[in-house]
Parts: structure tokens; C-alpha cells; sequence
């Protein structure tokens, strides 16, 4: 087999493959993004863990809590909106949540917040 033939057949298999990634990828995020419940098997350890802090303590109307680092729970990104943020600027929002999480986000990376009101 040639040398351009298998890069092509190499190039063809990388595609489908990220294909399916992309596929699982949107799939896993749409899955995620309609879980009400934190006992769904779909969140990780982790994610169960922060989703059921913010949730006892916000009430929110909308809550998703994804793994962003690949699954080693060093980097999350959290979207939550919440009557209780209401008449509070993004910074008092951010911090209400920081201080809610502050012992959870020593141990991570990073964290990618988005908070809103209803």
C-alpha cells in the first residue's frame, strides 16, 4: 500500500472518529443538561457531590454541573439560575457560590461559573 493511500485511509478514519466523539460528546452534554435528579447515574461522583450542595442551598430553577477535565474532577463547569440571586450583581452571584463551594474549588483546577436569576 502507498504511502499516500494509507495517510488517506489514516485521514478517513481520524474524521469518523472524531465524528463519533463529537456525536457522544453533544450526546453525553444533552443528557446531562435535562438531569433534574443528582442520583442519575449520568453525573459523576463529583459532579452529584456540587450539584447537591447547590442545590440545598439555591433552590434553583435551572442547575447543570458538568466534568469539563475529562473526568478527574480537577475543572467543572456549573450554569445555575436561582430566585436568589435576584436584585444581586454577577460578582455578588459568583461569590455566594464561591463561598458555598470554597473548600470543593482548593482541590480543582478551575471552575467555569455562570449564574443567573430567573
Amino acid at each position: 500500500m502507498s504511502s499516500i493511500l494509507k495517510r488517506t485511509v489514516f485521514q478517513r478514519n481520524l474524521i469518523k472518529f472524531n465524528q463519533r466523539q463529537t456525536t457522544y460528546n453533544i450526546q453525553t452534554r444533552i443528557i446531562r443538561y435535562f438531569v433534574d435528579d443528582a442520583s442519575n447515574s449520568q453525573l459523576t461522583e463529583g459532579e452529584k457531590h456540587l450539584y447537591d450542595k447547590l442545590h440545598s442551598k439555591f433552590q434553583p430553577t435551572k442547575l447543570q454541573v458538568e466534568d469539563i477535565s475529562g473526568g478527574c474532577g480537577s475543572m467543572y463547569a456549573i450554569e445555575i439560575s436561582s430566585e436568589a440571586f435576584k436584585g444581586l450583581s454577577v460578582i455578588k452571584q459568583h461569590r455566594l457560590v464561591n463561598d458555598l463551594l470554597r473548600d470543593d474549588i482548593k482541590k480543582m483546577h478551575g471552575i467555569r461559573l455562570k449564574t443567573s436569576t430567573d
